[in-house]
């Protein structure tokens, strides 16, 4: 595949992921789907795009795929678990952005600038928001002020995916002509 295709693929992908954090945003405004669902189904497709996007690098693909995987992984467990309520969501969540983190962590570790930079900006955000779930800070009270009466979980997670979906999205259009020609 050709350095350009590559950038193509990746850019492609960060757009995507950017467009579903703005539906991620969105959420709470949406009355009628129930909450594990809707947040394991944007996992699901955030994770399939992460992983073309891995797929299409050069370099610190396995990473890519890793957090891609372990994206897909929360989806499915969340779409498919009909007795998931908050707790397990939550917890998925955390962990979910435990692993990405680690992985980005990792690649950012044997990466040179400014790749490095971009990963460390993603590891650090998604450390962040798994701190914050596990702090108990509570974004849902920011969505319910804003949206009023939306599902716990909408509430709570809506966000949290929207802000690490755009920071991955972000770091994928601008890392694409680096991840594309960059050499092991």
């Amino acid at each position: 595949m050709s350095d350009q295709a590559r950038k193509y693929i990746i850019r492609t992908c960060g757009v995507l992921i950017v467009l579903l954090a703005a539906g991620a945003a969105l959420l709470p405004l949406e009355r009628g789907l129930p909450g594990r669902l809707v947040v394991g189904w944007l996992l699901v497709a955030a994770g399939a795009i992460e992983l073309v996007a891995a797929m299409a690098r050069r370099v610190h693909w396995p990473s890519g795929a890793i957090a891609a995987a372990a994206t897909m992984l929360a989806g499915f467990r969340l779409a498919f678990d009909e007795d998931a309520n908050f707790f397990p969501v939550l917890n998925m969540v955390i962990l979910w952005l435990v692993i990405r983190m680690a992985a980005l962590a990792f690649a950012a570790s044997r990466s040179m600038p400014p790749l490095r930079g971009w990963l460390r900006v993603v590891a650090a955000t998604d450390f962040l928001l798994a701190v914050m779930l596990l702090a108990g800070i509570p974004i849902a009270l920011i969505v319910y002020g804003l949206f009023g009466t939306t599902s716990e979980i909408i509430a709570t997670f809506a966000w949290v995916l929207a802000i690490s979906f755009v920071v991955n999205g972000a770091f994928l259009f601008a890392a694409a002509p680096i991840e594309a020609s960059e050499r092991e």
